[in-house]
């Protein structure tokens, strides 16, 4: 009897253990392959951007910032829809929205915005701020310009002087 025991015992047990540790699901991945030839108009493929000498007292407490300088990115040869432009560079520990100075500055890192002054995050997915809209009317069909602007911005209520030199790159993206 025990040898007819045993085996549906075993049976069971299987059957309750293995319904126990199941678990089923589904990923859908889409998207879509577009031939594009939009392109980064050759004089912003590689961009500098001079910010200035600022003396530390221009940042007497976390979060002061110094003036804004201009630049842009523009974009030609654009099938029509929505591009958006993200920034990765090294941050400062705690500040995403920074890009991290090298040199010998300490406290302060770079800050890039867009035209409207909303911040661009850094090395994140980028919603919002940093998108533009290319059209196949208008004065300029197929092309588009993203008007943004960088300054540097404290995180720490003292800041070191020294060199504040920054690099990032950037990607464009159809969206």
């Amino acid at each position: 009897m025990k040898k007819v025991l045993s085996p549906v015992a075993k049976l069971v047990l299987c059957a309750v253990a293995c319904n126990a540790m199941a678990a089923n699901g589904n990923v859908k991945f889409t998207g879509e392959i577009v031939q594009s030839t939009c392109k980064i108009v050759d004089k912003d493929q590689s961009k500098e951007v001079f910010l200035g000498k600022y003396p530390t007292t221009a940042f007497p407490t976390t979060g002061s910032a110094s003036g804004d300088k201009v630049f842009d990115i523009s974009l030609g040869k654009c099938d029509e829809g929505n591009y958006t432009l993200r920034f990765d560079g090294n941050t400062p520990a705690g500040h995403p929205d920074l890009l991290a100075v090298t040199g010998g500055a300490v406290g302060v890192g770079v800050e890039i915005l867009n035209n409207k002054g909303e911040t661009l995050p850094i090395s994140q997915e980028v919603t919002g701020p940093a998108e533009v809209t290319v059209t196949s009317g208008g004065d300029k069909p197929g092309t588009a310009t993203f008007n943004l602007r960088a300054r540097y911005k404290s995180y720490q209520n003292q800041i070191t002087a020294g060199q504040a030199n920054s690099n990032a790159t950037f990607t464009i993206a159809y969206k």
